[in-house]
């Protein structure tokens, strides 16, 4: 289905007079990101020096490393493209949509033109070409009605087989997904390279605090009927991770976001008027692959178990699992090495053979993803049950339920 349906060649024509008038200004929370942040901010001004009308505003989390200082110092050479906003504790780190919403508050409301205002999100590792930023202002330029843009997602640097599987991951997988997505009419924002115009935002508050605020987003809008779109053509690229420990426990901070999404919003995708019945099986199929993959993998590695032990009966079954996967992997290769243009045929053709390896690294992420909404569900209930004995047993006190929480 993706190979039949996830194609797209399409590009934006760059119109600069069409995008006059409009500003663009970029979240970025951060939170201990010394070691990066003043990279981030040179790469902005360098590659957004003919866009006056392009500004990002920092979101320091109460950082306990330099973090402000290091923003502070250097946008005062920026000549206020560059702004630092501080949150302070015990208000801080309290999730990244929170930041978002605070600082929305703040910057965003103030403008009068909301029209021609688009907010972009970005995250503190975030790099964008020229030609992307024109892109992105672009597409809303041209078509009116479109209120949230996802660009595509690629990694800076792939030294290793596990960062040129997250890039092959984001560059091929996702943007198949994606571009079905667009033909459905559900594309999901993936939180790094989100863009909204901020005229279609009817709340003061956007963003959720699930950990999946991206994905959470994008729902709400496309439940009140919103219009959007994932554009390929425009990159946004991010530091991938180098280490399989740091990998497993991103993984598994997504698929706990997946959770509070699938037990949030799922009943209500499928009451919304505004979603049409192919995008809403699209959605629950994507909020229900904890779920399949806690089943198939077990089931998977069971039979994969099961004829290495009967390996003199079984190994036809083995050669044609692999006829059928190698050459849909050597696909998937040939479509990143002509996106992204690497020359590392070595390790590309090393990705080939161990394209199945990488997804039951993602196994462990999803198994801790569910003990630990297990755990804070469980959280949930004691604290309710201590509440119902300080109040001498009475339930008729109204609870709020806290998806992102338990």
């Amino acid at each position: 289905m993706l190979l039949a349906a996830g194609q797209n060649g399409k590009s934006i024509e760059l119109e600069p007079l069409l995008a006059k008038g409009y500003q663009l200004i970029l979240l970025v929370p951060a939170m201990n990101e010394e070691g990066i942040i003043e990279q981030t901010m040179r790469l902005f001004l360098r590659e957004t020096a003919n866009f006056p009308n392009v500004k990002m505003v920092i979101i320091d989390d109460a950082s306990s490393d330099d973090t402000a200082l290091l923003v502070k110092n250097f946008s005062k050479q920026a000549g206020g493209r560059i702004q630092l906003l501080q949150r302070q504790l015990p208000q801080a780190q309290t999730g990244k949509g929170n930041a978002l919403n605070w600082a929305y508050q703040q910057v965003i409301l103030e403008s009068r033109d909301r029209d021609h205002l688009i907010c972009g999100v970005l995250d503190a590792d975030a790099y964008m070409a020229e030609e992307s930023y024109q892109k992105v202002i672009q597409y809303f330029a041209q078509d009116e009605k479109l209120d949230l843009l996802q660009t595509r997602v690629g990694m800076l640097e792939t030294r290793n087989w596990l960062q040129i599987m997250q890039d092959i991951e984001f560059t091929v997988i996702n943007d198949l997904i994606q571009n079905i997505r667009n033909r459905l009419g559900n594309a999901a924002a993936s939180g790094n390279g989100q863009f909204i115009r901020v005229s279609s935002v009817t709340a003061q508050r956007p963003w959720g605090n699930a950990l999946l605020e991206d994905f959470e987003f994008s729902t709400r809008f496309l439940m009140e009927g919103k219009k959007t779109l994932y554009a390929g053509d425009a990159v946004v690229y991010q530091e991938a991770i180098d280490k399989l420990r740091p990998f497993i426990k991103q993984r598994a901070r997504w698929t706990q976001g997946g959770l509070d999404c699938l037990f949030g919003y799922w009943s209500r995708v499928l009451r919304s008027p505004f979603i049409n019945l192919p995008a809403k099986a699209e959605m629950t199929f994507y909020m229900l692959i904890p779920f399949i993959t806690l089943f198939t993998g077990i089931a998977s590695l069971a039979v994969f178990v099961f004829t290495l032990v009967n390996f003199d009966d079984y190994w036809p079954l083995l050669a044609v699992i692999e006829g059928i996967n190698l050459p849909f992997n050597a696909y998937i290769i040939v479509q990143y090495q002509r996106a992204s243009h690497t020359r590392q045929y070595g390790l590309l053709v090393w990705t080939v053979i161990t394209f199945g390896i990488y997804n039951y690294l993602l196994y462990p992420a999803i198994v801790i993803a569910f003990f630990k909404k297990l755990a804070d569900g469980l959280t949930g209930l004691r604290r309710h049950m201590e509440l119902r004995e300080k109040s001498g047993g009475k339930s008729h006190e109204k609870m709020e339920v806290n998806f992102s929480g338990g």
